[in-house]
Parts: C-alpha cells; sequence; structure tokens
C-alpha cells in the first residue's frame, strides 16, 4: 500500500526558508569603474601651493556620477579639505605655502579598503632669460628657461604684459630639444614697441586609464616675473 505524506504548513515555510538561505545568496556586486582628477598649481614667487581632487564612478566618465569616500583623500600625506560643488560633486582641496617637490602625492583608500597613492610630478623651470632682455619684431626672441625642456604632454605658456596690462601669449608645446627656444619674429609681429613684464606657466596632462581606476593629473607652475623690451 502507498503510504502518503501530509506536512504541515510550519514545516513547508521553515523547509523554504532554509532553501533561501542556501541557494538564494546573491554575490556582492564589484565597485563601478572609478574616474579620478588631480590638479596641482605652484606659484614660485609666492611659494603658493595648491591641489585639489574629485572623484566619479561609473561605466563611462559621460555617465559617471559624483563619488567620495569615508576617509577622504590626502596631499603630501596632510588631509585634504572637503567641499562640496553644485550637482553633487565633492573637491578635495589642499593649500599653503611650501617648496616645490620633485613628486606630488594624493592618496585614499577605495570601496575596497585598497590604498591608492596617484604621484604628480613635473620638473620646475628655476629660472629664465631673454637675451640682451629684448624681442625684435623683426628678428623675434630667443629664451632660456633652466628647467624648460618639455617631454610629450608639456607645454609652456609665455605671459607679457605691457605697460597698459595689456596681455599677450606665445605658446610652446613638447617635446622639445632642449631648454633653448628660438621664436620667430612671426610670434612677436604684432607687440607694441616697449617695455613688458614676463613670466611663463608651464603645464603637463597625464592620464592613465585602468582595469578599475582611470586617473586625469594636471599641473601648472608658474614662474616669477622680468622684464623686457620689445624693440623693432
Amino acid at each position: 500500500m502507498k503510504q502518503v505524506y501530509v506536512f504541515s504548513p510550519a514545516i513547508v515555510a521553515l523547509a523554504a526558508l532554509l532553501f533561501a538561505g542556501c541557494g538564494g545568496a546573491q554575490p556582492e556586486e564589484a565597485p563601478r569603474h572609478l574616474f579620478a582628477e588631480f590638479f596641482v598649481r605652484y606659484l614660485q614667487t609666492e611659494r603658493e601651493l595648491k591641489a585639489h581632487a574629485t572623484f566619479f564612478e561609473g561605466d563611462s566618465i559621460q555617465t559617471a556620477i559624483p563619488k567620495a569616500f569615508a576617509g577622504g583623500a590626502t596631499f603630501q600625506g596632510i588631509g585634504m579639505n572637503a567641499r562640496n560643488l553644485p550637482g553633487g560633486t565633492v573637491r578635495f582641496t589642499f593649500e599653503q605655502r611650501d617648496n616645490y617637490a620633485d613628486t606630488f602625492w594624493f592618496s585614499f583608500k577605495d570601496d575596497l579598503g585598497i590604498r591608492r597613492d596617484i604621484p604628480v610630478a613635473m620638473a620646475p623651470i628655476d629660472s629664465f632669460s631673454v637675451r640682451d632682455e629684448q624681442i625684435s619684431k623683426s628678428m623675434g626672441m630667443a629664451l632660456y628657461a633652466r628647467g624648460g625642456r618639455l617631454a610629450k604632454g608639456e607645454s609652456m605658456v609665455l605671459f607679457f604684459s605691457d605697460q597698459d596690462n595689456k596681455a599677450s601669449t606665445i605658446l610652446l608645446t613638447g617635446p622639445s630639444a632642449g631648454e633653448e627656444y628660438r621664436i620667430p619674429a612671426a610670434k612677436v609681429e604684432t607687440f607694441a614697441p616697449g617695455n613688458y613684464e614676463l613670466y611663463l606657466v608651464k603645464k603637463k596632462r597625464e592620464v592613465v586609464k585602468g582595469d578599475t581606476i582611470s586617473t586625469m593629473a594636471d599641473i601648472e607652475y608658474y614662474t616669477n616675473t622680468i622684464k623686457v623690451e620689445v624693440v623693432e
């Protein structure tokens, strides 16, 4: 004779819970791709050092949303201040008077607790000069910048300011052969004769794309100002 088993509702419910607990567990979702942007600016005259960092996460930089970490971020081992920007972006900032470093370091811990150390480095322009302190509208100019050799991804902007504070610029891009530059007359022919103040801004951008994190780092170095004269 065939036996028939009857289970109580309580036993059926318990079995369902045990099954859900054993077979229904889902793996934790992996963190989304992280996009980090870093910026460093140094003013040689004031010895002013500024830096900031922002983070985003998502499938692409176009669709990424702002991201912040509970532990924040550090710059040169010092905690950065968090500032809320429109749109939910959190910018971590740093500012103080200091010497220029060979390498600047940003650090933070991601959602997995992994410490990330991001270096940002660029050789500074220690000093610079214009031959005979003169710029010829017909002959151009000769510039020497100690530390001004440009690698790929680096550039240098010459900022001229006349007696009326009217600004003019010349852009040089890397890579360059050395620290001496011969700038043709065509780049200065529109300058009016007279006295000018000149300073240089050396810049670098480095983009690194990784499997879990992509970074973009910008660094700018502003030199002291010298006096030059533009002649015919």
